[in-house]
């Protein structure tokens, strides 16, 4: 009887962590020319290299001057366009 109680136990523990609300993922996408920005998604675009990175490395970067950080903007929509040389480009 033990070992159906831990078989059981087991199976509820694994359904209580594979329902539980997942956190929301955050990337900051870079291009070459050091814009970046915060993306809910990895992105892709033809012809467009971009870099992509967890919150840990943007608060490890984000006062650095190499980068040119672009803020969540009217008309900027994440999923449908991208930053270049300073300039937002829509797709």
């Amino acid at each position: 009887m033990r070992t159906k109680s831990v078989i059981w136990a087991s199976v509820l523990a694994a359904s209580a962590i594979c329902l539980a609300p997942l956190s929301a993922y955050a990337y900051t996408a870079c291009n070459k020319e050091g814009d970046c920005w915060h993306t809910d998604s990895r992105v892709h675009f033809p012809g467009v290299t971009l870099s992509f990175h967890n919150d840990k490395w943007w608060d490890a970067h984000k006062d650095n001057a190499r980068f040119h950080w672009h803020e969540t903007e009217t008309g900027h929509d994440w999923h449908h366009g991208y930053w270049s040389r300073g300039e937002w480009h829509a797709t």
